[in-house]
């Protein structure tokens, strides 16, 4: 029998080595980088904090933290302390990246569009319900 841990840890690596060849702007990013990245796209012109890039991702402060610190040593995100509480701090992208916008959205989206290529929707609609219930089993465990 398969291990689901196991081929999700492959898919994971098998994502990551094809954004690592490649010869473009994502290829110096990690996975959770473009998820922020991605995200922060998603919500331009909005007010995002830290802990909105923690719920979203699903990881814990000094990991987004870290992640964060490597995205505006490379001059991707900038932060901005809130002006009503000084323990909030939120994040913007910078016009560097957003001159570069279009390019990462395209490339998001072909990584997204070669990842499903030749999946039916019927079949996607079921990933998608499997995912969430993982999801699910391992926040009920983690508690």
């Amino acid at each position: 029998m398969r291990n689901v841990v196991k081929e999700l840890s492959d898919l994971n690596k098998c994502i990551s080595k094809y954004i690592s060849n490649g010869n473009d702007l994502l290829r110096i990013f990690n996975l959770t980088q473009i998820h922020i990245i991605g995200y922060l796209l998603q919500h331009e012109g909005e007010e995002v904090c830290q802990k909105d890039l923690e719920i979203e991702t699903n990881l814990k402060k000094a990991s987004i933290t870290g992640c964060i610190d490597s995205l505006v040593d490379k001059n991707i995100v900038y932060r901005k302390q809130s002006e009503t509480d000084r323990r909030k701090n939120y994040i913007y992208l910078t016009d560097m990246a957003l001159k570069h916008k279009k390019d990462f959205e395209d490339r998001g989206n072909l990584l997204n569009n070669k990842i499903i290529e030749n999946i039916s929707e019927k079949d996607l609609k079921i990933f998608y319900n499997v995912l969430d219930s993982i999801r699910n089993n391992i926040k009920e465990i983690s508690k």
